[in-house]
């Protein structure tokens, strides 16, 4: 479906379900939304804040590395990165693939801008578990612009994008 630039604007307090709607994204899949802050063990020098990960490029890397089958795999998830006032930025429509336990993609291993992160993970985990994932068409123009309150308690990172408490809350233009 096409839709006008401003039509994020249109749906600015409403849940994110009508955009997604509007937009007529992945009919008859259940799409998920993951919200992407940095964990206090994996701060470093490069990385101090969650929006260091957006600044060098590294949000879609860490995003990639979850602890346990977190993500599932196959899934449709709507990617964010937290801001402060339990707000998310929109960075990205992805679909996530698991690899097999403690098999790591090569772009992360052999990325030296992020391998600390990699190290600080891996060090801190229990069950390190990473993905690959694909970017599918659909909400590209809404990439950096796309604001939503994330619903309480903003430490379940991963919920279906229907959930009633994913409002949309802003544009950036």
């Amino acid at each position: 479906m096409s839709a006008t630039p401003d039509d994020v604007a249109a749906h600015a307090g409403h849940p994110l379900s009508r955009l997604i709607a509007a937009r007529a994204l992945l009919p008859g899949e259940t799409l998920f939304a993951l919200r992407t802050t940095l964990d206090p063990r994996d701060v470093t020098d490069d990385h101090r804040v969650t929006a260091d990960l957006l600044a060098t490029g590294h949000e879609r890397a860490y995003a990639r590395m979850q602890e346990g089958i977190a993500l599932g795999s196959g899934r449709a998830i709507l990617c964010f990165v937290g801001e402060p006032g339990s707000r998310a930025r929109f960075t990205g429509l992805r679909r996530f693939f698991a690899r097999r336990p403690g098999v790591v993609p090569g772009d992360i291993v052999y990325d030296y801008d992020v391998a600390d992160l990699f190290h600080q993970f891996v060090a801190r985990s229990r069950r390190p578990v990473f993905y690959d994932a694909i970017d599918l068409p659909g909400l590209d123009d809404c990439v950096g612009r796309l604001v939503v309150d994330w619903p309480r308690p903003a430490m379940v990172c991963l919920r279906p994008a229907d959930h009633p408490g994913l409002i949309v809350a802003a544009e950036i233009k």
